[in-house]
């Protein structure tokens, strides 16, 4: 897979002002995951024997990825998201927006600089 398809198309300041969108979007996405109909009810048989799984696992993260393009203009790298998952949707986010935020270029978007003419 390209690395292209990886990288933002928004710089660092840029990402910085569109971030809360993000985290907004993705907050919905990681709520209606937890409400899903079709997950299965608790059973009392089994209490305790999935206690060891993260609250927010990284399929799930993974599944983000158009969200993430929707707001960066490049999909989530999977090897961004930790594997094994996350125990709450603040930690997701305390570990991936930093990771985000660094593969975001440092100059003009590339959006801008390819209307421009600049070589990226």
């Amino acid at each position: 897979m390209s690395a292209k398809k990886y990288t933002p198309t928004v710089n660092k300041q840029e990402f910085d002002a569109c971030a809360p969108g993000l985290r907004g979007a993705l907050e919905q996405k990681y709520a209606a995951s937890k409400a899903d109909e079709e997950r299965p009810k608790p059973n009392p048989a089994t209490q305790g024997a999935f206690d060891h799984l993260p609250d927010l696992d990284s399929k799930t993260v993974a599944r983000w990825s158009s969200t993430v393009k929707d707001h960066l203009g490049c999909r989530l790298d999977p090897s961004l998201i930790r594997k094994g998952g996350y125990d709450s949707f603040d930690a997701f986010w305390s570990d991936v927006a930093p990771k985000l935020r660094a593969s975001c270029p440092n100059g003009p978007s590339q959006e801008i600089a390819a209307g421009a003419g600049v070589a990226l």
